[in-house]
């Protein structure tokens, strides 16, 4: 639940929903929407500011796109943790599908 998470929390998961959009809108043709949020991770104690976001396609079509963002951020003694995971699905806008006959 957010209300658990770090106060940084919602800037991170705003972050990793905008990167993930990013991903989408380049990638399927118009508008986008999100459509489905299947999993949302947070970890505590990191500054958004140190953090770094990743994303790819898992399931990509003409019409939908599934996008898996992770942010890590440094850790103590070197190497970087897992801040953040989580997988969102966008899908065009309704009025902008095109269906085969």
């Amino acid at each position: 639940m957010l209300s658990n998470a770090p106060i940084s929390g919602l800037d991170l998961m705003a972050l990793m929903a905008d990167t993930a959009a990013a991903w989408a809108s380049a990638r399927l043709p118009g508008g986008v929407r999100l459509s489905a949020c299947e999993s949302f991770r947070l970890a505590e104690g990191f500054a958004v500011d140190d953090v770094e976001v990743e994303s790819w396609a898992v399931v990509e079509d003409r019409q939908a796109v599934t996008v898996s963002v992770f942010a890590t951020a440094p850790q103590q003694g070197g190497g970087r943790r897992m801040a953040g995971s989580g997988r969102f699905t966008f899908t065009t806008l309704p009025s902008e599908r095109k269906f085969r006959a």
